[in-house]
């Protein structure tokens, strides 16, 4: 004697079920790993930004130095108008160049902190998916096992 078809078609949709299950699970750990990615980069970026400011910063102090140094050289006062407007120029322009740094850091930082929302999205949209499937498959196991169980007693 054979397994009867009513057993066969819960034990099919049981595995369905089990199988879709684990398709959640591998699920949410892509959607953990790839949060754990952009992450990282986010961290990165905010690093790289921050040594790109330095090194702007740092640019900007040796130039002043170097204004300093030529100008004691020269023998002008500290106040001469000159060496006064090449250090004011000079920090407009580390200012415009460390607000793009921070901005270009920020747009990288938005930019993961966005297909982390999406990601997370889509996560909850499989899941949900995926649960449904899990009903569909047990219920369509069971009317099946309930309808051949039934016609086996005829």
């Amino acid at each position: 004697m054979g397994i009867d078809p009513a057993t066969m078609m819960m034990a099919s949709a049981v595995v369905s079920s089990v199988g879709t299950y684990s398709n959640i699970q591998n699920v949410k750990a892509a959607n953990q790993r790839e949060r754990v990615r952009y992450e990282r980069e986010r961290k990165i970026a905010e690093i790289q930004a921050m040594e790109e400011e330095n090194i702007r910063k740092d640019m900007l102090n040796q130039t002043i130095a170097n204004n300093l140094a030529i100008q004691s050289a020269a023998g002008y006062y500290d106040d001469s108008r000159s060496f006064l407007n090449i250090n004011a120029q000079a920090r407009k322009k580390a200012e415009k160049d460390i607000k793009n740094i921070r901005l270009m850091g920020k747009v990288v930082d938005l930019k993961m902190r966005d297909q982390m929302f999406e990601n997370d999205l889509k996560t909850k949209a499989d899941v949900f998916g995926g649960w449904i499937s899990i009903g569909d498959q047990l219920t369509s196991g069971y009317v099946m096992y309930d309808y051949y169980r039934d016609r086996d007693k005829d």
